[in-house]
Order: structure tokens, then sequence, then C-alpha cells
């Protein structure tokens, strides 16, 4: 839902960015609350909910009980409960995943339809937040609550600020904006989210890897000494035994494509284009230049070049 013209726009790395409020258009928020709801998702997510402080976010996993991720989780404190920011089109059946296991236990799931998500990055973004609201969040408090509106900060891969807002506050952020910004759709988000090394998943790759194959580890979103959580037994097995044997990857063309989610990457060994891996993630970037997002085998040589399946386009690890 929005009220801005967020037109699609030129999407820039984030050395480049200018102003920009972003439309989290592709992301939806969960409000888990009730007595229990912190043991339900103690035994649901990956992470120890012990180590979530109250003003503080965490990326985390639901899995399946293969270990292989079903989807991926934005998870901090949120009015009495919980809130789970999650790709839209894992929205419906990430509830319906939650709801079969509120038996018994003290728990609310809701679906916040009126709430809207926006990012805010950019060249002097911080300055501009800070002219609209009072208290701002920062690496000391990276999430600040204030009635009905949560701001979240990000140090990766530039600073940047996701905010939680009701109808009645958007339209008074939209009023008070004054100065010039440049709008832009969850495209922007994504390559962000890209370059910060966190994992795009959705529908299409959903169930398909292993947490520590997308990175998760890295970015301290699974923990290994807490109780069960689905899927718990064969993650840590893999972790403790170093069976783990796939990495997360950022590569980039000279080119502009559009590939589809899921599509192999291959790796040219002597002559011969051989399989490598798959594809999670695309964004065409400014100056006719396409990332893309892979989860590739780790024993590939980084100095490769590579393709995907179907395309001619040589892409290379981005460093």
């Amino acid at each position: 839902m929005s009220l801005f013209n967020f037109s699609k726009n030129v999407v820039y790395s984030s050395i480049q960015l200018p102003l920009t409020l972003i439309s989290l258009e592709k992301w939806s928020i969960i409000y888990i609350d009730g007595f229990d709801s912190k043991k339900f998702l103690q035994n649901q997510l990956t992470i120890d909910l012990d180590s979530l402080k109250k003003r503080h976010h965490k990326i985390c996993a639901y899995c399946n009980l293969k270990g292989r991720v079903y989807s991926t989780i934005l998870l901090f404190h949120y009015r009495k409960g919980y809130a789970c920011i999650i790709k839209k089109s894992l929205f419906d059946l990430q509830i319906q995943e939650f709801r079969k296991y509120t038996v018994f236990l003290k728990v609310q799931i809701h679906q916040l339809n009126d709430i809207f998500l926006l990012g805010l990055s950019g060249r002097n973004s911080k300055l501009f937040l800070s002219e609209q609201f009072k208290e701002i969040p920062d690496d000391s408090a990276p999430v600040v609550s204030n009635k009905e509106i949560t701001m979240l900060w990000f140090s990766n891969p530039c600073e940047r600020f996701l905010l939680v807002l009701s109808l009645k506050n958007f339209l008074l952020f939209k009023e008070k904006i004054n100065r010039k910004i440049l709008l832009n759709n969850s495209k922007q988000w994504i390559a962000l989210d890209m370059e910060a090394g966190y994992p795009i998943i959705g529908k299409t790759m959903s169930q398909k890897f292993l947490p520590q194959s997308v990175n998760l580890d890295k970015l301290q979103a699974i923990s290994f000494n807490k109780g069960c959580y689905y899927g718990q037994e064969i993650i840590s097995r893999v972790f403790y035994k170093n069976l783990n044997k796939h990495a997360l990857y950022l590569l980039s063309s000279k080119e502009t494509i559009n590939p589809k989610i899921g599509s192999v990457i291959e790796t040219k060994v002597l002559n011969n284009w051989v399989r490598i891996g798959f594809l999670l993630s695309v964004v065409n970037v400014y100056s006719n230049e396409t990332w893309i997002q892979a989860v590739l085998n780790k024993s590939i040589n980084i100095q490769n070049i590579f393709r995907i399946y179907g395309f001619e386009t040589i892409f290379s690890i981005k460093n």
C-alpha cells in the first residue's frame, strides 16, 4: 500500500545512492503477541531470542524439518510482542506455517495490512530523518519506537533506515517532506540487501538451501547452542562436521539482462561450462550493470568467469 508515486527509477549502488525514499512493497509484516510469544518463536526460528535485546533487531530463518530455509525474517520487539518482516511472496504461507504450531500456546498471530514499510538511505539520510523525528535509531539503539512509529537502523552496506508507520503517521510524514528526495521501489532496497550479504529468498527459492548455504551463519542468524527448532539437528550436524558445500555470492556484469529466479549458474572449467549453482535475486543497476545474488559451490575459484544458463553475458564475483 502506498500513497507516494513510487515509480520505477534507476537503482544505484550504495556508494552512488542519492537521498532516496524506498517503497518496501515486496515485504510484509507479521505481528505475534501473547503470553507464550517468546517461547513460540524460540521453538520456530534459528536465533536464540534471549540474545534479542529490546532495542535491537536480528535477521533469522524459519526452516523446514529438513533444515532448509523456508523464509528469512527480520525480527524485533514490537508493541507487546514481536514483528517479523518477511518477503510478501511468502507472507500467507508463513502465517499458515506459524498457525500450525499455536495449539496449546497463548499466542496470537496478526496480519498488519494497515502498516506502511518504507526504506530511507543515501546522502544525508540521517540528517533528513532527524528533521522529521525527535529520536532516530543508531548503532547503540538500532530500533526506536514511539507510539505508532518504529524505525530500524542498518549499517551495511551504508547507513540506512527502515520505517514502520501507521496510515496516519505515513500521511503526516509525507506532508513534512520539504526537500528534494528520490522515490524508488523495492528493487533499490533489494540491491542494498544484496550488497550487505543478506540472502533474498522468496517463494521460488524457498526450502532449497540450508541456512549456512546462504551465509546466515556469517550474519549471526543461527544459534547452535539453544534448544530444538525445526531442522536444528541437521543444521547443527552440518555445522559441527563442516559439511556445508555452498555459499552466497554477489556477481556483476556490464550488461543488462533479466533472468528468472532459480536459473542455473555455470562457470567455465577449461573449455566447458559446468553447473555451479542457482540464482536467488537479480537487479539492474545504474550504468547498465546487472547484479545477481547466487548460491554457488564453495569450491569455486573466485577468479573464474560465470554465466546464467541460456545467456551469453559474462559475470564475475563482485568484491
